[in-house]
């Protein structure tokens, strides 16, 4: 007989092998899973200027959009797209599908222009970073 952990365990294991595509289309949705390749592809160049705003949110994860491996990835991917005005960091692990096993340490994803113009709310599991120079 099959146990309910059994079929968790199952589907976390295709889950978790299923690769991400790290493409830079317009679409803002995609798969959310990992793939081993991410480890060999080297870390891409930010050109802009970007702001840091510590302890701020903004826009929130929405499941099944993109998620990135580092804040410099999202940031270069953020860069050629003109609807994306923001990367959001989350503390929070990342998981497949909630309770399964951690796939990334955190939650780093983009944001769009009309959400990174939005009343930023104080919070210490997350981290901005705008698009453009810091406005004193």
């Amino acid at each position: 007989m099959v146990t309910y952990f059994t079929l968790l365990t199952a589907l976390s294991a295709a889950l978790i092998s299923t690769s991400l595509t790290y493409s830079t289309s317009s679409s803002w949705t995609s798969s959310s899973t990992p793939s081993a390749s991410w480890t060999t592809t080297p870390e891409t160049q930010v050109k802009g200027d970007w702001c840091l705003v510590p302890g701020t949110v903004l826009g929130h994860y929405k499941r099944g959009h993109r998620v990135f491996v580092s804040v410099d990835r999202a940031k270069a991917v953020c860069e050629k797209r003109a609807d994306c005005g923001a990367v959001g960091l989350d503390r929070t692990p990342y998981r497949a599908a909630p309770g399964g096993p951690v796939i990334f340490p955190s939650i780093i994803y983009l944001m769009s222009v009309k959400d990174s113009k939005m009343r930023p709310h104080r919070h210490y599991r997350y981290d901005t970073y705008m698009r453009g120079p810091c406005k004193n």
